[in-house]
């Protein structure tokens, strides 16, 4: 089966310093980490606070397979592994899958190889290859055109997802792009370029429904 990447959301509680592993927030994110990296078809896990809530933790792991990760979590250790991490959350924890092209994504989540990763989010009714056609196309502008830009990563979203405008209790489908950039200025650069002007209509409006982007500084495990 084909290699995926979770992508989960967890909201902190105020005063987790993770970052610290001698606190006791440290010490339960070190033993989170250390668990799952211990798990069948693990293959390596990205983390860090998205710049601009830094309350929000993004946690994104590769394995070798959607299967692999739902194996462990039918495996008798989850709940117990939960129930530890739950205690540094304050909030629900989001977690979806996507096949991310290329795999791994490290060039454009590892903070060694992209200091910063936008994280783009798409969201569309109905998958539709034109949509990742076009995202496609903006991403080798990007990465032709764009100072600071390092690497790209995106794909599919497997799970079926909610956005408000899909409508009240619709879900749809979302798109994942991944782009490595120097830092988050340079990003915010090159959005006042024409190169984007001159493309950013590929990927508003039309079958998009929504869009989030944020950054994040990502530590590879």
């Amino acid at each position: 089966m084909a290699p995926v990447t979770e992508l989960a959301t967890i909201p902190l509680q105020s005063g987790a310093t993770i970052e610290d592993p001698d606190s006791p927030a440290g010490k339960i994110w070190t033993a989170t980490l250390d668990t799952v990296s211990q798990q069948p078809g693990y293959q390596r896990a990205y983390y860090g606070r998205e710049i601009e809530n830094p309350a929000l933790l993004q946690l994104f792991v590769d394995w070798d397979s959607y299967d692999a990760h739902q194996d462990f979590i039918k495996s008798r250790i989850y709940e117990p592994f939960v129930k530890h991490l739950m205690s540094i959350v304050d909030g629900e924890v989001e977690m979806r899958h996507a096949s991310l092209e290329p795999h791994p994504p490290s060039p454009a989540v590892s903070g060694t190889r992209s200091p910063v990763t936008e994280v783009l989010t798409a969201y569309v009714e109905k998958k539709d290859e034109g949509v990742a056609e076009n995202f496609g196309q903006l991403g080798q502008v990007v990465l032709s055109k764009a100072d600071g830009s390092k690497a790209i990563s995106a794909g599919w979203v497997i799970e079926e997802v909610q956005h408000d405008n899909f409508g009240q209790g619709k879900k749809g489908n979302a798109y994942v792009m991944l782009i490595g950039w120097e830092s988050k200025e340079k990003h915010m650069a090159f959005r006042e370029t024409q190169d984007f002007k001159d493309n950013v209509h590929l990927v508003r409006g039309g079958e998009v429904k929504g869009m989030e982007v944020h950054h994040t500084s990502f530590t590879e495990k």
